[in-house]
């Protein structure tokens, strides 16, 4: 037997565990057909009567929320609070409101809002309007107004002369003032019965059965003949037999027996009564034992030839997997299993193409690491400005507190606590402009206290780019540059430092331009090179210029190569410097 290929397993176990259950299985589904059939023509009654009502619940409750607009719209309240004499104007905007709030649900028949000052507002659709609303108003808004606000709900009434039928059930509500919470109107919504019938339409014309809906009164809310409605019914036998929220009884009526399945709303205390012939049932029954009795003779016979078909069908996709193996093993990883079905075979070959995707993978990691790489980089070349502005500041607060006792020392250590909280505050690696300015601010307060108020910062209106997010410490380490390289010892003059910004596209373009001693030739043109070539290709002048090289490096790793800065300094007439990112708001 273990010898035995899997093809002729497959037939031994097809015979022994197909054909012979499926004989016993057609001999006890003869038997017990019957009572199946009507187990679960009960089940999927209950079911269906289930799925009336919650879907009835679900349209009452959509009605509910077209009655709570008007609540939170203060522009309608004002409008309808509105006692203007041009009821025209006022008539005109009442119904574009009406007109969105019908659009809300389709289904809904009319929608009708009552002021205080008697007036009635509505919008003329498809199913006509009520013919009797000054009868009805008075009525409604007595009912709304002693709900205190919350809905009310109607069962089915008589509709006078509306054109799409006689029958409809209403959601009312109270309209109170958003603030002061006084009533100022009513609202009706009001839905046609065909909403019912459409619910109920499918089990009347294709399961012959008939639909009775009453309310908690026992008044007919729905009934199919509609020959009943609106009236009382408590003496009728099935309404007696529908006892508590859900159940089914057998119920004979003019000589005919039905099935009948109940089931009441939790949530508007309707009671659906559905009753369906038996004989009707039991008559597909018996078409369906007989279909069934067939059905097992031809499967019987013909479950050998079956079985020898479906055991090389199931072993031919592995089959084709292990010459897909093959391959693999030798080196062609480009094969793949196409996928055809989800049984295990299928899984089986989504696995195998997973692992080759995933070798794949491997023998691409060096270039995964080298990125990450990248971005290790970028985490170090971001921390080598800290220590260096750090070691500065401190020597500033020491030097300043040989000269002064406490008070500007104070300054200082406070001016120095903001710095490290803008530290603190980017440790995800992003800030907004504002904060970065916010930083640069309190750098220059720092310096000035070094250089007696040497150095002004001008910064353009920065409103507009207030909160867009940037990569930290861009724009310090530049104005640190002109801090350190652009002032002379025998001038006093204030140097100005001077930002604006500029808008091309999606390109950010700022321009941080001082008035200083400017760079040489000689020296800006080493600059540009290591610019050009990188950080880490530099091995002259390894701490020159260090904060601007940091910044360009950081800003084309976090942004891409297409960003980063650029200089344009003359001797003796100061420098400017380009910061480019890109603009995505």
């Amino acid at each position: 037997m273990s010898n035995m290929s899997m093809e002729k397993k497959l037939i031994i176990v097809f015979v022994f565990l197909i054909i012979l259950p499926i004989m016993l299985t057609g001999y006890i589904s003869y038997q017990n057909y019957s009572k199946s059939i009507k187990k679960n023509t009960t089940l999927y009654a209950a079911q269906l009567t289930n799925n009336i009502t919650n879907r009835l619940d679900d349209y009452i409750g959509d009605m509910e929320q077209i009655s709570q607009i008007p609540l939170y719209l203060t522009s309608f309240q004002q409008l309808l609070e509105d006692k203007m004499e041009g009821l025209t104007v006022k008539q005109v905007e009442m119904e574009n409101y009406i007109r969105i709030m019908n659009n809300i649900k389709r289904g809904t028949n009319s929608i009708y809002i009552f002021d205080n000052n008697n007036n009635t507002y509505y919008m003329i659709v498809s199913g006509g309007v009520r013919t009797d609303l000054a009868e009805r108003a008075d009525e409604w808004k007595r009912l709304a107004r002693a709900a205190g606000g919350k809905s009310i709900f109607l069962s089915t009434q008589q509709v006078a002369n509306w054109q799409t039928g006689k029958f409809a059930f209403t959601v009312i509500r109270d309209i109170r003032d958003f603030f002061t919470q006084e009533p100022i109107g009513t609202i009706a919504v009001d839905a046609n019965i065909s909403v019912i019938q459409n619910l109920v339409r499918d089990l009347e014309t294709t399961g012959n059965g008939k639909v009775l809906m009453i309310d908690q009164n026992n008044q007919v809310i729905y009934d199919t003949e509609q020959k009943r409605m609106t009236e009382r019914i408590s003496d009728d036998p099935l309404v007696k037999l529908a006892v508590g929220t859900s159940g089914d009884f057998i119920k004979e009526i003019n000589g005919v027996k039905y099935l009948c399945i109940y089931s009441e709303s939790l949530k508007t205390g309707w009671k659906t009564i559905i009753r369906i012939p038996l004989d009707q049932m039991m008559k597909e029954a018996m078409q369906t034992q007989n279909i069934t009795l067939l059905i097992t003779c031809l499967i019987v016979t013909f479950a050998l030839f079956i079985s020898i078909l479906l055991s090389f069908a199931l072993t031919k996709p592995m089959k084709r997997l292990m010459r897909l193996m093959k391959k693999a093993e030798h080196g062609d990883l480009d094969v793949s299993f196409n996928v055809q079905t989800k049984d295990e075979a299928g899984r089986l070959g989504l696995h195998f193409n997973s692992m080759l995707e995933r070798i794949k993978e491997l023998i691409g990691q060096v270039y995964v690491i080298e990125g990450r790489k990248k971005e290790a980089e970028l985490s170090a070349l971001q921390n080598q400005i800290n220590p260096h502005f750090l070691y500065n500041t401190l020597e500033t607060i020491r030097m300043t507190a040989e000269i002064n006792d406490d008070e500007e020392t104070a300054e200082m250590i406070a001016a120095l606590g903001k710095l490290f909280r803008h530290h603190t505050k980017s440790t995800n690696g992003v800030v907004t402009l504002g904060q970065e300015f916010e930083h640069l601010g309190t750098y220059i307060q720092i310096v000035n206290y070094r250089y007696h108020n040497k150095f002004a910062l001008v910064l353009d209106d920065m409103k507009l780019l207030q909160y867009y997010p940037v990569i930290p410490l861009i724009f310090q380490p530049i104005v640190e540059n002109t801090v350190v390289h652009g002032q002379t010892e025998a001038s006093d003059e204030t140097i100005e430092i001077q930002i604006s910004y500029e808008i091309s596209g999606h390109i950010l373009i700022f321009h941080i331009r001082d008035n200083g001693s400017g760079i040489s030739k000689d020296r800006l043109d080493k600059l540009h090179e290591r610019l050009r070539c990188g950080m880490n290709s530099d091995k002259e002048e390894p701490t020159s210029g260090i904060g601007l090289l940091n910044v360009d490096e950081r800003l084309k790793l976090h942004y891409g190569p297409a960003y980063g800065l650029q200089l344009a300094s003359e001797q003796g007439k100061g420098t400017v410097v380009m910061l480019t990112l890109p603009y995505n708001l």
